[in-house]
């Protein structure tokens, strides 16, 4: 019974269709930034578009919390990936594509609701750019701090790490964790790694220096686009929730290679 994490660019997608069609056990995973990507263009013909593959599935379809919610979700507790969902929202799902799906161009009413769904999810917007900017800003520093020469060539031309690369790797990624668990007012003291590597903001910081290992194969450089660094963070967020599942749905090369290594290291932690 696998469950997959859906990517936004393929809630549309023959292959998201596929999937769910071949099985009533094959299950797709949604995280709130999935539903940015089907509101954000406020119109009823483009959600009908968004929700044309998943509307036709609701039985099969797995909604995340929001993201505040899992950050906040204790490691320690059993069953971390079911208190991470919302039950029993197939019904409202088919509701909901019902409506969209009889639904003219103008229909006010409907058009009201677009425009409350969009408020909300525009709203994480501008906290996403600006983390992309601190992040974008921070990475050379990163570079500099962690890796010698030496290690940036091995990191460049794909060899296999030593084993004090992947010391730095891991130190780096704790220390991140560290930072945001005090900023969320988490507690992080006395939690074993195995407990720690449970928790989302570990496995984000952990996916964080996994993309600096990424942005310096291809050559540190510096990032002009912070759209595309906006969209690199929510990937993340996409390579952390199916680091949870059975897998990830996605036609991003750098997002399927992020979560590979990120499900790697985290093997390596569970069995270290």
């Amino acid at each position: 019974m696998p469950f997959l994490v859906i990517d936004s660019s393929m809630l549309q997608s023959q292959e998201l269709r596929s999937y769910l069609q071949g099985s009533p056990h094959n299950f797709a995973v949604l995280a709130d930034y999935a539903w940015i990507e089907i509101y954000k263009q406020q119109t009823v013909e483009a959600i009908k578009h968004g929700l044309s593959v998943v509307g036709d599935f609701p039985d099969q379809l797995v909604l995340l919390r929001a993201n505040g919610e899992i950050i906040q979700l204790d490691p320690i507790e059993p069953d971390l990936r079911d208190r991470m969902q919302f039950k029993g929202t197939a019904d409202s799902i088919r509701e909901m594509a019902a409506i969209f799906r009889s639904a003219t161009v103008d229909d006010a009413a409907v058009l009201k609701q677009v425009h409350g769904h969009w408020s909300f999810a525009n709203g994480l917007l501008p906290e996403l750019i600006e983390g992309a900017v601190e992040i974008a800003a921070s990475l050379p520093e990163m570079e500099e701090q962690m890796f010698t020469k030496a290690e940036i060539r091995i990191i460049r031309t794909s060899r296999q790490y030593p084993a004090a690369m992947m010391e730095t790797i891991y130190g780096a990624a704790m220390q991140i964790w560290e930072t945001l668990a005090h900023t969320y007012g988490l507690p992080w003291q006395d939690l074993g790694d195995n407990r720690i590597a449970r928790t989302y903001l570990f496995r984000y910081a952990l996916g964080l220096v996994i993309h600096l290992l990424w942005w310096i194969s291809s050559g540190s450089q510096p990032v002009r686009r912070m759209d595309r660094m906006s969209n690199d963070m929510i990937d993340l967020s996409f390579c952390v929730y199916a680091s949870y599942f059975d897998g990830f749905m996605t036609a991003d090369e750098k997002a399927r290679w992020i979560h590979a290594n990120l499900v790697a290291a985290l093997e390596a932690i569970a069995h270290g």
